[in-house]
């Protein structure tokens, strides 16, 4: 295999294979015997069509968690692997992610499927290649897919083994896209980045209903997107997917199933798709996301085949719709780059929706064999069809206005860092600076009580907004809001926002107190302080005149006399967010010098 190195990611390893000769011989699969490749099987699979395809190129971008480098397999006409020659040329980019949860495969086994069928030409595939290439991560939790077994999701219909959920640092990567704790996912950043899809699909499988659907589909909340895009969306490219996996491919989608309420579904909800999930985080880069969600109780081979239609699909309707799809994606960033106003919350719009036809089951009651508790389940020899809601409209619920520039000081590294990641510019103080910035006070807000994904998420944040001088030093940075990644940088950087760096506790260090004093000691220098200050000593006795507990307790007159005092300077950056918001950049000369 010959390999050569490519310098576009300087954080990138990228090693790439390319073969000249041509073979319509197809690798096997195991699926349909209820098996599932192996991470390592996956890997050599797409070595074999790398060598088989001029088309094919294979590139190891970046470590992971397990100590194993990520794979990207990219498939083009002309075997062209550099995604900015690409995109010069007119083509559209369709990345698929396979195996972020290892124990739901199928997305693996259909990938390596398509892969093979695409460069193999099977049934004239290869005219999808004049106007898309297609990107694959074989398997993103590649530790997770180490540690397979027959027993992970015991509940699901095959494949005899299943990979782990979690990752080797025990993280569940579907909660990680933005906060970014594994190597995995500095990893996905860095393939984003390199990339810029237009469209991204991520491969799963659901136990959450039951019903007579095989495929259910989650797609980007359409709010998110510029209002041409959201409707190209709505009412074009989601459409004719949906009627094209029934007519065509004769297998009926519906959205995932996500009900109002237990038992007989009557209605299902769109899905709030936070910025941590995936398609939470493509929506941030303007691309058209998807989340397949297979049914966990139909036979893997079904599950697979399902899942290989819809990707035959997607990648179908990008190729005919590239120029569209492209333009539109143009359009959005450009908007980015000129946007003033972000919502970083959303809440449903329970006052619209639309009908939807529903395959279910009737659900009943039982009792279990063997805990003899009542439950409930959905009766396959009961099935029904009826005309149900689906609520999947928005409304913002928290919106902000971005400032000119973020100010992160030098201190806070790993915010830095994935701020650099994420593709954010920044620059640098080059002298301490005195800047007039608006600065938020975290007035309450409600920890978890238990971890998830390592910590202890921070919400319902209410906040006091200050305009003032903050001393800035040398090394600090200022990050420009007028640039492609700015949604990542405003959902990452407002308090508020439900999947920020404040969420994740990457700042809750400025929460505590800076300093303090002893009581051992005290009085006497403030004894010192109100015989040389008459005004302070005046508010002092009104303070106590004016409020009982001041009068009555020792502790409180302390601490009165604490925050009053010049002393209290000390202690004003308590519970003052670290992240400052240039708001009149323009009127500064040159704020980072």
């Amino acid at each position: 295999m010959k390999r050569r190195l490519f310098t576009l990611l300087p954080s990138l390893l990228l090693v790439a294979g390319l073969s000249a000769q041509q073979d319509t011989c197809t690798p096997e699969l195991k699926y349909s015997e209820n098996q599932s490749l192996t991470w390592e099987e996956a890997i050599r699979y797409y070595q074999d069509l790398d060598e088989r395809y001029s088309e094919a190129t294979l590139l190891e971008m970046g470590m992971t968690d397990a100590g194993q480098p990520l794979h990207l397999f990219i498939i083009s006409a002309d075997g062209e692997s550099d995604p900015t020659e690409i995109h010069r040329k007119g083509n559209a980019i369709v990345l698929i992610n396979n195996g972020i949860h290892p124990g739901e495969p199928e997305g693996i086994d259909a990938s390596a499927r398509f892969a093979a069928d695409l460069l193999a030409n099977k049934d004239g595939m290869k005219k999808y290649l004049r106007s898309c290439a297609v990107a694959i991560i074989p398997v993103y939790n590649i530790g997770g897919a180490l540690t397979r077994s027959r027993y992970w999701r015991i509940n699901q219909n095959g494949p005899e083994e299943k990979g782990a959920r979690r990752n080797t640092r025990f993280l569940d990567l579907n909660r990680d896209f933005v906060k970014q704790d594994s190597r995995d996912a500095r990893a996905f950043a860095g393939i984003y980045r390199f990339l810029d899809p237009d469209v991204f699909l991520d491969t799963h499988t659901t136990n959450g209903s039951d019903h007579q659907f095989t495929v259910t589909l989650i797609a980007t909340q359409p709010e998110k997107m510029h209002p041409e895009m959201e409707q190209f969306f709505r009412n074009d490219m989601l459409k004719e997917l949906y009627s094209r996996m029934k007519e065509a491919q004769k297998n009926e989608m519906v959205p995932y199933v996500q009900y109002t309420d237990r038992g007989e579904i009557r209605a299902i909800t769109g899905f709030e798709e936070a910025a941590y999930y995936s398609t939470g985080y493509s929506a941030l880069f303007n691309s058209f996301g998807f989340m397949t969600e297979t049914l966990v109780y139909k036979p893997y081979p079904e599950r697979v085949n399902g899942t290989l239609q819809f990707i035959t699909e997607l990648v179908r309707y990008t190729s005919l719709n590239h120029k569209e799809i492209l333009r539109l994606r143009d359009e959005a960033n450009r908007r980015t780059l000129e946007a003033k106003e972000y919502v970083i919350d959303w809440e449903q719009d329970t006052t619209k929706w639309d009908d939807l036809l529903y395959h279910g089951y009737r659900y009943e009651e039982t009792t279990t064999p063997i805990s003899g508790r009542k439950s409930g389940f959905y009766n396959h020899e009961k099935p029904y069809t009826e005309t149900i809601r689906y609520y999947n409209y928005f409304n913002p619920s928290v919106t902000v206005t971005a400032p000119d520039a973020y100010i992160v000081p030098f201190a806070w590294e790993e915010v830095i860092e994935r701020l650099a990641v994420n593709g954010a510019e920044m620059h640098q103080l080059k002298h301490d600076t005195v800047l007039t910035v608006e600065t938020y006070y975290i007035e309450s807000f409600e920890p978890a009580r238990r971890a998830t994904q390592g910590h202890y998420f921070n919400s319902k944040v209410k906040l006091r907004t200050v305009t003032q001088e903050i001393e800035y030093l040398k090394g600090d940075y200022i990050v420009p809001v007028n640039q492609r990644s700015n949604n990542y940088i405003v959902t990452m950087l407002e308090p508020q926002s439900e999947s920020g760096f404040f969420a994740w506790n990457f700042f809750d260090s400025f929460l505590e107190g800076q300093d303090w004093y002893s009581v051992w000691g005290f009085e006497s220098h403030l004894k010192e302080l109100l015989d040389h200050d008459p005004a302070l000593r005046e508010a002092f006795e009104k303070a106590k005149s004016g409020d009982a507990k001041v009068a009555t307790d020792p502790v409180a007159q302390l601490q009165w006399l604490y925050q009053n005092t010049p002393l209290s300077e000390l202690e004003k950056r308590t519970r003052l967010y670290p992240v400052g918001r240039l708001m009149n950049a323009g009127k500064m000369s040159n704020p980072g010098k």
